[in-house]
């Protein structure tokens, strides 16, 4: 047993709440975090998975087999609703007293995706912060008022309720209330196992917003090609409108139109783009990205970065670093950096 991990090391019981078409990755996705590895030192687990029927179809395809039913939540350490593939499609009556009596009882409950607007139907998310992914983060807020709808949180909550965004920031939650319950080193095994990123905070944003231009005239796509090839270039306002062969007044307002933003907005949305590509997949030092992608210093491609991704530079770069084989890197000096361009050698 590792001595250095300070838990409780009884039996710890993970519940799945499962019902007519929940997602099979969600439920893969703890099964996975919470796959038992006592033999490492972790506390010995259990998935156990509670549905009204014995079996329970998923999708056209996938069929789940109940191991226990709706009322063995009291016997659980966490409860956790996965997403549905219809947002529409309301939990039913029994499910949603088995999430309204777990939160009574003291315990945990976790939304995976969609899985927040069951947490929602069962009231449980009223005066609560909470998200969900992007796509059904505005349908969230409009069903159910009372919630306070976070749209670009990876995941969010506290006080033994929690919700997650879409796909993998549903397995960061996870890791994060193992890294609670259990302590960081249980949480850096788990995350190396499954080569994930070992934390990324709940705060930091889904994805950046890069508006896009709704017309696909030639002029619009050199325009996009142009500034893409070239981000290096302090572009200016005068020098765009000159690419779509327009006066800076009539391009401003055909911009602001074609994509809901200004020039200038949309040009340094593409530079943040561009900056977490190279966070991700070069060992370039961050002032040599913001001068590669057209920043003039690492302190403003910070705060850019925050402003849309709420997370620094550096923090992006180690969430994605983290569980991973240094080996598989590139080295800084294998990046070719030349005029217009920059790739990987």
């Amino acid at each position: 047993m590792n001595d250095t991990l300070p838990y409780n090391c009884a039996m710890q019981d993970i519940g799945v709440l499962v019902g007519p078409g929940r997602r099979a990755f969600d439920i893969a996705v703890v099964q996975e975090v919470y796959e038992d590895r006592a033999e490492r030192g972790l506390p010995p687990t259990r998935i156990r998975i509670l549905a009204e029927q014995p079996e329970v179809a998923l999708d056209a395809v996938h069929t789940m087999r109940r191991t226990d039913s709706l009322s063995a939540f009291r016997e659980l350490d966490l409860l956790v609703a996965p997403g549905s593939h219809d947002v529409a499609a309301r939990p039913s009556r029994a499910e949603i007293e088995t999430v309204k009596a777990a939160v009574d009882a003291g315990i945990p409950v976790v939304s995976l995706c969609t899985g927040a607007f069951v947490l929602a139907d069962a009231g449980v998310l009223d005066g609560r912060e909470a998200t969900t992914h992007w796509r059904f983060a505005d349908d969230l807020a409009r069903r159910f008022p009372r919630v306070r709808v976070r749209p670009r949180d990876l995941y969010c909550g506290g006080d033994g309720v929690w919700t997650s965004a879409g796909v993998t920031a549903g397995i960061d939650l996870l890791l994060h209330l193992v890294r609670q319950d259990w302590g960081a080193s249980a949480a850096e095994t788990i995350a190396r196992a499954m080569v994930t990123p070992v934390y990324r905070p709940g705060s930091q944003a889904q994805y950046a917003d890069t508006a896009t231009l709704a017309d696909t005239s030639a002029s619009v796509g050199r325009l996009q090609q142009t500034v893409a090839a070239d981000l290096r270039h302090p572009w200016t306002v005068d020098e765009l409108a000159r690419q779509c062969a327009l006066s800076r007044r009539t391009f401003q307002r055909w911009f602001t139109t074609q994509a809901g933003t200004t020039p200038v907005k949309w040009l340094n949305d593409i530079r943040v783009r561009e900056a977490q590509r190279l966070l991700e997949q070069t060992d370039l030092p961050v002032a040599h990205v913001a001068q590669v992608v057209g920043f003039a210093t690492d302190d403003v491609l910070r705060k850019h970065f925050v402003a849309r991704l709420a997370t620094t530079p550096t923090g992006h770069r180690a969430s994605f670093r983290a569980g991973r084989d240094r080996k598989g890197v590139p080295d800084p000096r294998q990046v070719e950096i030349s005029g217009d361009r920059n790739r990987i050698a």
